[in-house]
C-alpha cells in the first residue's frame, strides 16, 4: 500500500497536475488538503475515471480535504468539533484495516495573531480525539499539511525561522504530544537534512530551496512496522503553476 499526502493548494488549479500524478505514480490512496472546492463542485471524475473510491469535505474558497481509495473506506468521518470552528479542515477513514486521518491543520499567521490561538486549540481538539477515540495498539496513521517543522533540519534557516508561526517552542509540544502518546515521525529516517516538503511563493523561495518540511506521516507501531520507504515527489512543485507544496509518500510494502 503506498500512502500519498499532498496540499495542491486549489484542486481546481491543480486538476491536471493531480491527474498526471496519478497516472505516473497509481497510490493506493491519495490524501488531498487544502482543496478550496464545496464538495458539489470537485472534479470527482478525475479520481472515479481511474478506479478510487472518493470521500471529500470541501468548503468554498478555502480549506476542504479529501481521501481518494483504491480500497473501499468504512468509517467516514468529517470535521474536528470543538477544533475547527466549522472550517473542513478533518476527515478520517478506514482503508484496509488501517484508520487514516487526513488534516489540514491551521497555519497560524504569527504568534500575536488570533489564529495562532485557533491553531493551538485545533491541536489541543485533535489531540482529544486521538487519546478517546483511538489507541496506540491499533494501525493509526495521521497525515497532512501540520503546519509544523519540529526539527532544527526542517527549516532552511533556524535563525530566521526562530520564533516564527510553524517553528515555534509551543507548536513543537503539540506535536511532540502526538508522538509521547504512542506515534511516531515514520517519514524522517527516510530523508535527508534540510528535505523539505513546502517553498513559499514569494522571495523565489522554490530555486534557493529555502522550504520547510510541514507534511507528515505520524504513525503507530503496527503500522511503523510496515514502512518500507518514504518519499518527496520534489518534482512536483517545480512543475508550472504548481502547489507550494509538493507530495509525500509512505510505502506500507503490500
Amino acid at each position: 500500500m503506498k500512502i500519498i499526502s499532498w496540499n495542491v493548494n486549489s484542486l481546481k488549479a491543480r486538476a491536471e497536475h493531480v491527474a498526471n500524478f496519478l497516472d505516473r505514480v497509481s497510490p493506493t490512496v491519495l490524501c488531498m488538503q487544502e482543496l478550496k472546492l464545496e464538495d458539489h463542485k470537485i472534479p470527482t471524475e478525475i479520481f472515479s475515471e481511474r478506479g478510487y473510491f472518493l470521500e471529500t469535505h470541501g468548503q468554498r474558497t478555502y480549506n476542504g480535504v479529501a481521501i481518494a481509495s483504491k480500497l473501499p473506506m468504512t468509517n467516514v468521518v468529517r470535521g474536528l468539533p470543538g477544533g475547527d470552528e466549522g472550517e473542513s479542515r478533518y476527515i478520517h477513514a478506514e482503508i484496509d484495516g488501517v484508520t487514516i486521518l487526513n488534516l489540514y491543520c491551521p497555519q497560524g499567521r504569527a504568534v500575536d495573531n488570533p489564529k495562532f490561538q485557533y491553531k493551538l486549540g485545533f491541536y489541543d481538539a485533535l489531540q482529544a480525539r486521538v487519546e478517546k477515540d483511538f489507541s496506540p495498539s491499533q494501525d493509526l496513521i495521521i497525515t497532512g499539511d501540520l503546519n509544523i517543522a519540529p526539527n532544527d533540519d526542517d527549516v532552511y534557516d533556524v535563525a530566521k525561522m526562530t520564533g516564527v508561526c510553524s517553528f515555534t517552542d509551543i507548536e513543537k509540544q503539540k506535536f511532540q504530544r502526538l508522538l509521547d502518546w504512542g506515534l511516531s515521525d515514520a517519514s524522517k529516517p527516510y530523508q535527508e537534512p534540510k528535505t523539505f516538503t513546502f517553498w513559499d511563493y514569494r522571495m523565489n523561495c522554490y530555486p534557493r530551496d529555502a522550504g520547510y518540511r510541514i507534511d507528515h506521516f505520524l504513525v503507530s507501531d503496527s503500522v511503523l512496522a510496515r514502512v518500507q520507504g518514504s518519499h518527496v515527489h520534489r518534482v512536483e512543485r517545480g512543475r508550472e503553476k504548481a502547489s507550494d507544496h509538493a507530495p509525500i509518500d509512505l510505502d506500507l510494502g503490500i
